[in-house]
């Protein structure tokens, strides 16, 4: 009882998420939100504009002329683009932490979730689904419980580990029956007080797919997709890599033909490069 009420304690001490995010969330999946609507809403906001055009105007973006506004901006890069930078850059401070107890040095689990994020929204895009924003988002947070229970995590690893080598468990079951709670239903609380969506907070927590009703939720299977892909090419980072069950039958579905899980695993190494320029540039 303890430990948990520590563990709930230690979400208050996160860095907060900026109100315009929700803004700019809930804008850019509202099909009658205008782009000048959601220019005025950054816009509004001096430090959030001023870190977007620094990145913009970045040899990172190499573009021909200097960009001044964030109007101008949009009309270069376009809005889904734009809007992907202002959530990237306002959700870092927490994830830019180093996570002990999961061998994760400081930036590894923004690196990580970056790179999710991006194959999330490229799965997205291939399934025509909707809500592009929401979905990267989810993907980027989806281990935001890690950078509190990494602590607890710390002192039982062992502990942790051995359920996972000797009885099959998932490194999520693991943490759960170890710890009394886990990264992804800790995600969940923590997504819940920052006051997202229903179906954000939903993703968050089933990202893992331990809910079996999950896995016939689209945007769901889609943030565990690119978790595994992360993972199958990142083997060697964080104590728990590859510690998930693989759900064999939600691969099929979006990869009938097996070529395709090599082809998004090589676009996962071309995101890393890209996302090592895009965090130099930040």
């Amino acid at each position: 009882m303890d430990r948990l009420a520590g563990m709930l304690k230690k979400v208050n001490q996160l860095d907060p998420v900026p109100v315009v995010i929700h803004k700019v969330l809930s804008l850019a999946d509202d099909p009658e939100a205008s782009l000048k609507d959601l220019v005025e809403v950054v816009e509004r906001d001096p430090a959030i504009t001023a870190n977007l055009l620094k990145t913009v105007n970045s040899a990172y973006m190499g573009l021909p002329v200097k960009v001044d506004s964030v109007h101008q901006a949009v009309s270069m890069l376009g809005l889904q683009k734009v809007v992907e930078m202002v959530l990237s850059q306002n959700l870092s401070g927490n994830l830019n932490r180093p996570q002990k107890g999961y061998g994760l040095a400081k930036g590894d689990l923004w690196r990580q979730s970056l790179a999710v994020a991006m194959v999330a929204r490229s799965l997205a895009r291939q399934q025509d689904l909707m809500g592009l924003p929401a979905i990267y988002t989810a993907a980027l947070l989806k281990d935001i419980g890690k950078v509190i229970l990494h602590e607890f995590v710390a002192d039982q690893v062992e502990a942790i580990q051995e359920l996972v080598t000797e009885k099959g468990m998932s490194f999520v079951e693991a943490e759960n029956d170890v710890l009394g709670m886990d990264h992804t239903t800790l995600g969940g609380i923590i997504a819940k007080q920052w006051q997202f969506s229903p179906h954000m907070i939903y993703m968050i927590e089933n990202h893992h797919l331990t809910n079996q009703a999950s896995r016939n939720d689209p945007a769901t299977a889609t943030l565990y997709l690119a978790d595994m892909i992360a993972m199958m090419v990142d083997t060697g980072i964080g104590v728990d890599r590859l510690a998930y069950h693989v759900y064999q039958d939600v691969f099929n579905d979006f990869f009938p033909d097996k070529q395709q899980v090599k082809a998004l695993m090589i676009t996962y190494k071309s995101f890393q490069r890209e996302i090592r320029e895009f965090m130099e540039a930040v």
